[in-house]
């Protein structure tokens, strides 16, 4: 039965994805790690309490994050659809923020059913749980 189930959300996530003029999502908690100089990653933070709105606009090859810092990125490339050793699913953009830096979003569906949208940088990450808006 999870693996319909997960397979059901997949399926729905990829049409909605490859179809949907936008798609809007609300985030419900965050959390981030970064890079020391030494090129050592942190532990992930405490999950903190948010509730920016995150619009991804497939037209336009567009992504915003309305946090407290609006977030801006152009899509340059599609990368598709993967699934990890976990049963979970992720669709992958690579994207130029505001300041022309390349950064990676991965929009990830896990094998409950929870969504999660990442922001990777060379040096610093950080990721949304999310729900539908």
């Amino acid at each position: 039965m999870k693996k319909l189930l997960t397979l059901s959300v997949a399926i729905f996530c990829t049409i909605v994805m490859c179809y949907a003029e936008v798609i809007k999502l609300q985030a419900t908690s965050f959390a981030f790690k970064s890079q020391n100089d030494y090129g050592y990653w942190s532990d992930w933070s405490d999950w903190e309490e948010s509730s920016c709105l995150i619009v991804i606009n497939a037209d336009n090859d567009r992504i915003n994050i309305y946090s407290k810092v609006p977030q801006e990125y152009d899509i340059y490339d599609y990368e598709g659809e993967s699934s990890d050793n976990k049963g979970g699913t992720q669709f992958t953009f690579k994207c130029i923020d505001e300041d022309g830096l390349r950064c990676i979003i991965r929009f990830r569906v896990q094998s409950d059913g929870g969504r999660q949208l990442y922001v990777d940088y060379a040096d610093m990450m950080w990721v949304y749980n999310v729900v539908n808006k």
